[in-house]
């Protein structure tokens, strides 16, 4: 599914799918659909190393159904995983099984 993840934080693990999402208070290794879907591959995002809350409370939210719509900005913004990953990557976050195109020079 496009933009499909899994997150990992201080509150639990998230499993975002499009249009759903399903929670656990249980870190991923205790989450057997999480444990799953990231072994099957789903890009998992552990934001446990976040320090700046602030910063990552006013991140934009990965877009719904894999359509990132250009137009809209503001409250309320969405964007692409890859560009999320970014972002958040950008606070300390660690991601596995990265969806991004390696860029090697």
């Amino acid at each position: 599914m496009p933009n499909a993840h899994v997150i990992c934080g201080e509150g639990g693990t998230f499993i975002h799918l499009g249009w759903t999402t399903v929670s656990s208070f249980a870190p991923t290794e205790r989450f057997p659909l999480a444990a799953l879907a990231v072994a099957l591959g789903t890009p998992f995002i552990d934001i446990r190393p976040v320090t700046d809350v602030i910063a990552f409370a006013n991140l934009p939210r990965v877009v719904r159904g894999g359509s990132v719509d250009a137009d809209h900005s503001g409250a309320g913004q969405s964007v692409s995983l890859t560009t999320y990953i970014d972002m958040v990557e950008a606070l300390g976050a660690k991601v596995a099984n990265d969806p991004r195109p390696s860029q090697k020079i």
